[in-house]
């Protein structure tokens, strides 16, 4: 995908990072609020198979979550070497795209494990996804150090300017 501007590259990506947070939070505020008025009752009631679920999907979705991460680390230094700041902008949008996604079945997972057993092991995972994707929200910033952008190319970043030349 190409990028006009850093601009269009930043609302692109943020518009993606939001929709990977709201489109879980929204399910998992709903059962949330249906569990607080004794609405919600767990879908599993055996509580062997209960803990099967609360351990096998907490240990899934971390390992999906470390698993995005770690890929997303190797990529990204092959994407330092490429050749211009718009092919550079263009690996790194597809890695972030990658990493939400991952991230984003990870927190669907979560949601589910809630939706089945109504555990609150479920509500600390789910914390701690939100927690970690907000150390990676994408920022400008977050763009110049993981690309460890220097000189025009990071200046065309930081300002929001206009990409001269590939």
């Amino acid at each position: 995908m190409k990028f006009s501007s850093p601009e269009i590259f930043h609302q692109r990506i943020s518009l993606f990072f939001h929709l990977m947070i709201a489109l879980p939070l929204i399910i998992f505020v709903y059962l949330f609020l249906e569990m607080k008025h004794n609405d919600l009752s767990p879908v599993i009631t055996t509580s062997v198979l209960e803990h099967a679920v609360n351990v096998g999907f907490t240990l899934i979705s971390g390992f999906i979550t470390v698993f995005a991460y770690v890929t997303y680390s190797r990529t990204l230094l092959s994407t330092r070497m490429l050749e211009g700041l718009s092919n550079k902008l263009e690996r790194y949008f597809g890695l972030f795209l990658k990493l939400y996604t991952m991230v984003g079945f990870a927190s669907a997972l979560v949601v589910l494990g809630l939706f089945l057993t109504t555990s609150p092991i479920f509500i600390v995972d789910y914390v701690l996804l939100l927690f970690i994707l907000s150390l990676h929200r994408p920022t400008p910033k977050k763009y110049v150090n993981d690309l460890r952008l220097e000189g025009k190319e990071r200046k065309i970043i930081l300002s929001k300017g206009e990409f001269t030349s590939n």
